[in-house]
């Protein structure tokens, strides 16, 4: 036998640990996405592409070491099972979700304001490009008609706001903090977007008059700024005009921005 070449015994002993560290690898990488975090896309993935091979090449080197050490088959059957453990929750720790961003609290002023009618047009030509993408679903015949009254007789305005500043709001995901909010930290942005406000009516005076200002933007401003609107496509103002309404921080974001 070759001096290199690692004994029989050693060799069962790589192939046993590599055989049984991939396969929990596998099954922590494979289960691990689906129960922890079900929301994801990556499914089992993890488990087939990285988990359960990194675990046989990582298992077959400490097999190795492990084989060539003076140890008891016992003492060998101990420090296995505790690596698969310590390889598990590894694994379960680094696929723990994190949180989620719910919406951005910001920070702007407003730069320009003009009438949502302006609007209808462009809107129009993007809702009948998404139709000509959908088969499973036919609107309303009167639809375009419906959509333009209700946005001319909308008393509100489109705002173009410069954000200075963003705050996440986020919502956890972990096991034992799920379904809890907190708030991000500030961070300095310099863009511009547009938004619904009805806050003061449709006189863009009163608008253009105010300096800058905390705001929570959001489809309802009382809940979740990613909420699609009723109906499709959408006869609502606020959803053929595809914007997010400005409002008021909800005082249960509030209270966690102090």
């Amino acid at each position: 036998m070759d001096a290199d070449t690692p004994a029989p015994g050693v060799l069962r002993v790589a192939i046993r640990w590599a055989i049984a560290l991939g396969a929990a690898g596998f099954a922590a990488g494979f289960f691990g996405p689906m129960l922890l975090d079900p929301e994801s896309n990556i499914g089992p993935i993890v488990g087939i592409l990285i988990t359960g091979p990194g675990g046989v090449a990582a298992g077959f080197v400490l097999g190795l070491v492990a084989g060539a050490l003076p140890l008891s088959q016992s003492a060998r059957s101990r420090a296995l099972a505790a690596v698969c453990a310590v390889a598990v929750l590894g694994i379960l720790f680094a696929l723990l979700p994190p949180p989620a961003v719910r919406g951005y609290v910001i920070e702007a002023s407003v730069e320009s304001c003009a009438s949502p009618a302006q609007r209808i047009d462009e809107s129009l030509a993007t809702w009948d490009e998404a139709l000509k993408r959908v088969t499973w679903a036919r609107p309303p015949a009167n639809w375009r008609d419906a959509a333009a009254r209700n946005v001319e007789a909308a008393p509100v305005v489109v705002l173009t706001m410069r954000i200075h500043r963003k705050l996440p709001i986020l919502r956890h995901r972990r096991p034992w903090d799920k379904g809890a909010t907190s708030a991000g930290e500030w961070t300095e942005a310099d863009e511009s977007h547009a938004y619904y406000d009805a806050s003061d009516g449709a006189d863009c005076a009163r608008y253009l008059s105010r300096g800058k200002a905390i705001y929570w933007p959001a489809i309802d401003p009382d809940s979740d700024p990613t909420k699609p609107s009723k109906g499709w496509p959408p006869t609502d103002a606020l959803g053929f005009l595809r914007l997010q309404a400005l409002g008021p921080v909800p005082a249960k974001y509030a209270r966690l921005m102090r």
